[in-house]
């Protein structure tokens, strides 16, 4: 009994128990606690797979407060919990997502907490691709469905820039191969370049900081330009700083990245993309000696179609003066004054006839009224609105007189049965008091309620004392 009490003590508190034997045929053990077996296991796996490499499909992916990374590597039979901390994945170029296949290096160490033993992630690099391809598409795909690309958004470029900005390294042949193109095309050009990094750690924030730079100064265009190179060279311009610093600037960008071949995430951002710097720098002005030609061709078909213009004037003039309105006004204004006079005549001769008819038909029209007749009709009216007038008063005379018997009966009617007419006979109304609902059988009010009784000279207030059934001639 003794015995089994210390052993379940000595497991309890974890301690090494040497004042005798807990299990028969032991001289002494070492009882773990939970903590002490976690960590010693966590020692042990930390030393034995201190350095792997797992390979394996992301799922379960969680980031959190945007700093460490939970994941699970799994593949057709297995998976494993793993852990990437902020000091390990900050600086990860491309971004981890489930069903991704990737390559982990790290370690095994136990989560002492639960028990778990986890892969402590210290880099991570895509199975099958390099992770900067990967990166590029990643962002690509983001950018494209966050509408970076759309052609809506684009900015046009103007006809003729006053001031042109231009991001690039003043140190190569880039900028010294677009001076040669602009003097060709237009040579009292203006041009502001600002000096940056065109690769390495900080390239990404220099070229940003030039454009804000150029956007201050208030250049009409910029131009971001870089020669050839591989696709760790040319990082930076595939990077989400860069893609959302073009997107969002207010002055049109061109972009000039690399060769012909060379697409970068800031070609598909950008409002106009450029093969080469040397292209760009044909597309950002126009050719000033074409221009010049087309302006002279201009002038000389508006010069032509002025004089063609004055010449057709000039000869509708001749026209028009050549009339005899022109050369001989007086003869023009004596014949319409001759018209005049004929047409006076005849005007004068048309009213004449007018009046004649006129007067002639309104002679007949007297000649056919007879007064005499208008007058016996004027009577004959007369004497019949008159028997009309003693008919209309008559009826409505019997009518008002119907009206007034009826209107008597119809009093005398309602006063006898009146309410006041049965009160001054001596009769009451009985009300339940602070009701007004009247009273009629006994069985509409009890014992010991109070009721008011309504009498032609006031009213009593009274308390049902007994109730007498007149059928039955019994209480009730």
């Amino acid at each position: 009994m003794l015995e089994g009490n210390l052993t379940e003590e000595v497991i309890k508190t974890g301690e090494e128990y040497t004042g005798g034997e807990i299990f028969p045929g032991k001289n002494s053990m070492h009882i773990y606690s939970v903590s002490e077996l976690n960590l010693d296991i966590k020692k042990n796996l930390e030393s034995s797979f201190s350095e792997i490499w797992v390979e394996g499909e992301v799922s379960n992916y969680y980031c959190h407060n945007n700093r460490h990374f939970y994941f699970d590597l799994k593949d057709e039979s297995s998976k494993i919990r793993v852990v990437m901390f902020y000091e390990s994945n900050k600086n990860l170029v491309f971004q981890i997502e489930n069903g991704l296949h990737i390559i982990v290096s790290g370690y095994i160490s136990l989560y002492e907490k639960r028990g778990e033993y986890q892969l402590v992630a210290l880099s991570v690099r895509p199975a099958g691709k390099g992770e900067l391809i990967l990166a590029y598409e990643q962002l690509k795909a983001r950018l494209e469905s966050m509408g970076y690309f759309d052609a809506n958004a684009k900015k046009k470029l103007p006809l003729l820039p006053g001031t042109i900005g231009v991001v690039t390294s003043t140190g190569g042949a880039v900028i010294k191969d677009m001076i040669t193109v602009l003097s060709k095309r237009f040579e009292n050009f203006h041009l502001i370049v600002k000096n940056v990094n065109v690769g390495g750690p900080t390239s990404q924030e220099e070229v940003c900081q030039a454009i804000d730079d150029l956007c201050s100064y208030g250049v009409d265009v910029i131009i971001i330009a870089r020669g050839g190179g591989s696709l760790e060279d040319m990082w930076a311009f595939n990077t989400e700083m860069v893609a959302d610093k073009v997107f969002k600037c207010s002055t049109p960008v061109i972009s000039a990245i690399g060769h012909e071949t060379d697409f970068t995430i800031c070609d598909f951002v950008a409002d106009v993309r450029a093969a080469t710097p040397s292209v760009a720098a044909q597309v950002v002005i126009l050719d000033k000696k074409e221009i010049t030609d087309r302006i002279n061709k201009i002038v000389s078909v508006l010069k032509k179609h002025v004089e063609n213009r004055l010449l057709y004037c000039q000869k509708e003039l001749e026209s028009v003066t050549a009339r005899k309105v022109f050369k001989k006004p007086v003869s023009l204004l004596l014949e319409r004054w001759q018209e005049l006079e004929n047409n006076w005549k005849s005007l004068l001769s048309a009213t004449a006839v007018s009046m004649e008819m006129k007067k002639s038909r309104l002679a007949s029209i007297i000649a056919y009224i007879d007064a005499g007749r208008i007058k016996g009709k004027l009577k004959l009216h007369d004497s019949n609105i008159m028997k009309l007038r003693y008919i209309l008063f008559s009826d409505i005379n019997k009518n008002i007189e119907a009206l007034k018997n009826r209107m008597s009966l119809l009093v005398k009617d309602l006063q006898s049965n009146s309410p006041v007419v049965v009160l001054e006979k001596g009769y009451a109304f009985l009300f339940k008091k602070g009701t007004r609902k009247a009273v009629k059988s006994i069985a509409d009010i009890e014992t010991g309620q109070e009721a008011e009784i309504i009498l032609n000279d006031g009213i009593l207030f009274a308390k049902i004392l007994n109730k007498i059934s007149k059928k039955f001639g019994i209480e009730v």
